[in-house]
């Protein structure tokens, strides 16, 4: 473990009907060799037996257990526990994913002035298939107007996601991708870990209470919140992504026309994997 004095860390999770699966979560925080951190979970009005579950868990461990009385998503449960975050320093997690014992330590170690945050690579897991999300060692504010080249979740300083905003409660979905756009145009590029921290349920695996319709709704609205800052070539990349995603028939032809020479390595290796 590092000598640095530890700086308290919040790490916060929403959740929703997903009891299980969470308490794989919080156990991959209590297990993490940075010891200061303080563990938010925001309940987002469930209906199962999550609330006793969160129950008996606060008693064996200090969590901080926000219920919220009706569902408010995702962003919103987020930025209610950035409200009571008592670290100068924040760290998401999906209820549904789970962190290596070293993540906090190596994200926090990593952590200096002139960037907005820090990710590693992600195990990313759909079903019976696994693959590991190798990303780049800086990852800019222009890298980021071509697609999220950063994941679900990073670490960084609270007063930076407050000066930006929060996350946009409005999109029904894509508010991280948001978030660190806004991020890295305000404080400058996200410092990646090269090492696998985090193990991540991919989206054709999980099961969300996000439905379809809203996820390509959202990518829509981030799309067009953010194109006034995008070149051509960001701009066509993303609409290619944006009929990916919304599952229409995409042909090699296409991809070779919408897809930048830089990214076509990647795009190729996608369509066969997937």
């Amino acid at each position: 473990m590092s000598n640095k004095v530890q700086k308290l860390v919040s790490v916060y999770i929403p959740t929703r009907n997903r009891p299980l699966l969470l308490m794989r979560a919080v156990d991959s925080v209590l297990k993490q060799t940075w010891r200061n951190f303080e563990i938010i979970v925001i309940d987002d009005a469930s209906d199962d037996p999550t609330p006793e579950i969160l129950a008996k868990l606060s008693k064996e461990h200090p969590l901080k257990i926000i219920r919220n009385e009706s569902p408010k998503g995702a962003a919103a449960s987020r930025n209610i526990a950035l409200e009571h975050a008592a670290g100068d320093f924040v760290a998401g997690l999906d209820d549904d994913d789970f962190w290596l014992p070293e993540r906090i330590e190596l994200l926090m170690n990593a952590f200096e002035a002139g960037y907005s945050a820090v990710c590693s690579h992600d195990q990313m897991e759909f079903g019976t298939k696994k693959m590991v999300w190798e990303k780049k060692p800086f990852i800019t504010f222009d890298d980021l107007l071509y697609y999220n080249q950063i994941g679900n979740q990073v670490l960084t300083k609270k007063e930076h996601i407050l000066a930006v905003g929060g996350y946009d409660e409005s999109l029904p979905s894509a508010q991280d991708y948001d978030l660190w756009i806004r991020l890295a145009e305000k404080f400058g590029p996200v410092k990646n870990v090269p090492s696998v921290l985090q193990i991540v349920t991919a989206e054709q695996a999980r099961e969300s209470i996000t439905t379809s319709d809203k996820k390509i709704t959202g990518y829509v609205a981030c799309f067009e919140k953010h194109k006034s800052k995008m070149n051509p070539e960001q701009a066509e990349y993303q609409k290619y992504r944006l009929r990916l995603a919304s599952g229409e028939k995409i042909t090699w032809l296409d991809l070779f026309r919408s897809v930048p020479k830089k990214l076509l390595k990647k795009e190729i290796a996608r369509k066969l994997f997937l």
